[in-house]
C-alpha cells in the first residue's frame, strides 16, 4: 500500500482548468464515469468526505513540469508517491 501515515497529502495532480479538474474528481467520487482516472484511489479512504482540496496557481510554469517537481519532492521526503498517485 502506498499510504504514508505521516503525510497530509494523498494526491498531487495538475490542471489547466481547476474548475473542470475538481469537477471530474468529484463526479468520479460520486460514481460517474469520467475520462480521467487520476486520483481515483481518493474515494477508497474511509474519510474521503473530509478531504481538503488545495491548489497552487502557477501562471508562468507548465502544469506538468510543476506536478513532476512536486511529486519528486514528495518522493524525496517520503520514499514513495502519495497514496492516490499511481505514476509520476
Amino acid at each position: 500500500m502506498n499510504y504514508v501515515a505521516d503525510s497530509k497529502i494523498v494526491y498531487i495532480g495538475k490542471a489547466t482548468s481547476l474548475k473542470k479538474r475538481v469537477g471530474q474528481l468529484l463526479r468520479f467520487g460520486a460514481g460517474s464515469a469520467v475520462g480521467h482516472w487520476g486520483g481515483r484511489y481518493l474515494w477508497q479512504l474511509a474519510d474521503s468526505d473530509n478531504l481538503l482540496i488545495a491548489w497552487k496557481p502557477i501562471p508562468t510554469v507548465d502544469p506538468r513540469t510543476e506536478e513532476v517537481r512536486m511529486l519528486e519532492e514528495y518522493v524525496s521526503l517520503h520514499g514513495k508517491l502519495p497514496f492516490a498517485n499511481l505514476t509520476m
